[in-house]
């Protein structure tokens, strides 16, 4: 079908020009295709003129450092939040998306992210930075991997920095389970949106997202560190993240970790902590939480020290006096309820202070020396070795915590 312009074009080819006659000379497929090129031209620049109305105007938006007005930012964007960048300069952070969608929760959509009749927004998010007191905001290259936004229960979240070397964080969230959401990190250096990427204990990059409480979930500590919270549904525990932020990598790096029955933010020793003290321990050969107790002592001298013990008796390889949650092991069995004269400590066993599991142990303390099924008791040893020191931790199965370790 020809266009308005088309048939206007088409009617004024075939008339002459002002002060022409028409040539009878002129052939009639000299005029077609005359008539042809002209109409051809005219599609083309028709085309032209349609492509650069549709696809130029969005892009020009979205496009990054691309500066928006900043009255039409503020009612473009869908979030938007106060936060100071490493200089301590306050910006607006604004989140928008060109190709926003809109639609509401029906009965069978229901899941752990979305209740029945929640509005839910979806498209391509983008992110603009607008300076406090600046009349446009500039808008963001960094990609926030973020697609979807629940109006009701919208769990994204700033961190207020510490006002000294830790700057504010801005974490955009999304629901992944009923206990839980991801989590997204960004900050502001030198006036650009940057991400936040978390690395484990030797630094080694692990990605963008972290899994986290909805409610919650995160707080600032001093020393550029943060600490994270979530629910462990299989353990019943919840389990505590500890990160510190390094500025010239902009990563958070996992430096400590612990477990706790009490959602209460946890002011006890870390995970990693504890087990560097058992090791300290294994080096010296003496008792964790009781150095004064060492391999190689007589029982008298460990009487004098832990008084009487509340029980005596043989296991599989020795006799143990009994100490609330400590059994010294002695190289020798008792008899009539006595140790034999002059036998020695040679083990110090004692229970986790807090629920401990196989993957905090291999993280803090590295790759064991060796981890092997316990076939005459049941369950699991893993084995750490250094120098003429020995320290051993046993589980029962897969699933189950550390119940024990052994100082030898």
């Amino acid at each position: 079908m020809l266009t308005t312009r088309e048939k206007t074009s088409r009617e004024k080819e075939n008339l002459p020009r002002a002060g022409e006659h028409p040539s009878p000379a002129r052939s009639t497929v000299d005029r077609k295709a005359n008539q042809n090129g002209q109409r051809l031209w005219m599609l083309l620049i028709t085309a032209v003129l349609f492509l650069t109305s549709v696809s130029w105007a969005p892009e020009q938006v979205e496009a990054a450092s691309a500066t928006i007005d900043a009255a039409k930012l503020k009612s473009m964007s869908r979030l938007y939040f106060p936060v100071r960048d490493n200089h301590n300069q306050l910006y607006t952070l604004y989140i928008f998306a060109n190709n926003e969608q809109r639609r509401v929760t029906k009965a069978d959509e229901i899941w752990a992210g979305e209740s029945e009749g929640d509005v839910i927004y979806s498209g391509k998010y983008r992110a603009a930075l607008l300076k406090h007191g600046a009349k446009v905001g500039r808008v963001q290259s960094v990609n926030l991997n973020y697609t979807t936004i629940n109006a009701m229960r919208n769990e994204s979240f700033r961190l207020p920095g510490d006002g000294k070397s830790r700057p504010d964080f801005i974490f955009l969230s999304e629901t992944v389970s009923s206990n839980g959401i991801d989590i997204y990190g960004f900050t502001i250096v030198d006036g650009v949106l940057r991400s936040v990427e978390f690395a484990g204990e030797t630094g080694k990059r692990e990605g963008r997202d972290r899994y986290i409480s909805p409610k919650n979930g995160m707080r600032g500590l001093s020393e550029n560190r943060v600490q994270t919270r979530i629910h462990n549904n299989a353990s019943g525990q919840y389990h505590f993240d500890t990160y510190k932020f390094d500025s010239q990598t902009l990563t958070l790096r996992h430096i400590d970790d612990l477990n706790d029955v009490s959602s209460n933010w946890p002011k006890r020793q870390g995970t990693h902590g504890y087990l560097d003290s058992l090791k300290q321990s294994a080096l010296k050969h003496s008792l964790p939480g009781n150095p004064r107790v060492k391999i190689g002592m007589t029982e008298k001298q460990v009487r004098a020290i832990l008084g009487k013990p509340s029980e005596v008796f043989n296991g599989e390889w020795s006799g143990y006096l009994a100490y609330g949650n400590n059994l010294i092991g002695f190289a020798g069995y008792t008899q009539n309820g006595k140790l034999p004269a002059g036998v020695r400590v040679w083990e110090l066993t004692q229970s986790p202070k807090f629920y401990l599991d196989r993957g905090q142990v291999l993280e803090w303390l590295g790759t064991p020396t060796e981890e092997y099924v316990d076939e005459e008791q049941g369950g699991y040893v893993i084995m750490y070795s250094w120098k003429d020191a020995l320290l051993t931790f046993f589980y029962a199965d897969e699933v189950s915590p550390i119940t024990s370790f052994t100082v030898y």
